[in-house]
């Protein structure tokens, strides 16, 4: 009720759902019962067990068709207890998003909890993660997509910052 109210309020709203190994329809759940624009984690959706896999795959096409931010946390804690430390950036879920049309924007979530900050997960997409330039600019645009503001001012900061963005960019390459 309290999302359907919110909704009814004019306001957004997202949902910590698909972290700590919980199931993938949890992040179903949230976008198909709550409605929501936007997921924090959502990792397990890459992970579907195998009985489960196609309806899986059919949600993730549904998430990226309707450009649904995922809000994603490098050193997620579950994922770092879980993983052998030489595989935790090979397997962690994150890797895999992108690829399947999901649009996702580093974040920290919890900086504490998670012990990253936004510098400090930025880097660890390029150095553990190994994602590129053209990616950090899609995370960039991807979280301004994400973020709550009003449609103006996106359209402005997406052209201020990717403009941004590409000159630094230009100025950097080799």
């Amino acid at each position: 009720q309290a999302y359907a109210d919110a909704r009814r309020a004019g306001l957004k709203t997202t949902a910590h759902a698909g972290e700590f190994g919980m199931p993938w329809t949890n992040v179903k759940t949230a976008v198909d019962l709550l409605r929501v624009d936007r997921i924090d984690h959502g990792y397990t959706v890459t992970a579907a067990p195998e009985p489960e896999a196609e309806d899986a795959a059919e949600f993730v096409a549904r998430c990226a068709e309707r450009g649904i931010v995922f809000t994603v946390v490098p050193t997620n804690s579950y994922y770092l207890r879980t993983l052998p430390k030489e595989r935790w950036a090979i397997d962690h879920p994150i890797r895999r998003m992108p690829g399947l049309g999901l649009r996702i924007h580093p974040n920290t979530d919890d900086p504490t909890l998670h012990k990253v900050t936004p510098t400090g997960a930025w880097h660890m997409m390029v150095k553990d993660f190994g994602f590129g330039v053209d990616d950090l600019r899609g995370f960039m645009m991807n979280g301004l997509d994400g973020a709550w503001m009003d449609a103006g001012q996106r359209r402005q900061w997406r052209q201020d910052f990717g403009a941004a963005f590409d000159q630094l960019r230009a100025a950097h390459e080799v």
